[in-house]
């Protein structure tokens, strides 16, 4: 059985340090599917959406940094074709988010997922 406190948790911890390896950021946004899953199976509680959201914010304000470290080891382009990844799992879309203006980002309702 999967512990949904410690998916979030680790998922908070690892948006908090956007100046670590690419493979890192990888394992990251793995872990983000993860919880998109749980979440579309309505696993989590109120306070872990909560947690959710506020992670998910802080990643969509740092994803410039994330994508650099990222695009040094892999072309997420390629990789979300290859893995057929849908436009509702948008943290795997880090080369598109880093290039919008960030008052596009406040509010977003790209943190739906």
């Amino acid at each position: 059985m999967t512990n949904y406190d410690e998916l979030i948790t680790a998922y908070e911890v690892e948006v908090r340090f956007p100046d670590v390896s690419g493979m890192e950021h990888l394992q990251m946004l793995m872990t983000r599917s993860k919880i998109a899953e749980a979440k579309r199976e309505q696993r989590l509680n109120n306070e872990q959406c909560l947690r959710l959201a506020e992670a998910d914010q802080i990643l969509l304000s740092q994803a410039g940094r994330f994508y650099q470290a990222i695009q040094r080891i892999a072309d997420l382009a390629a990789w979300r074709a290859q893995e057929n990844v849908t436009p509702e799992q948008w943290w795997w879309y880090l080369d598109v988010i880093a290039r919008l203006p960030q008052s596009a980002l406040r509010g977003s309702e790209l943190v739906a997922g």
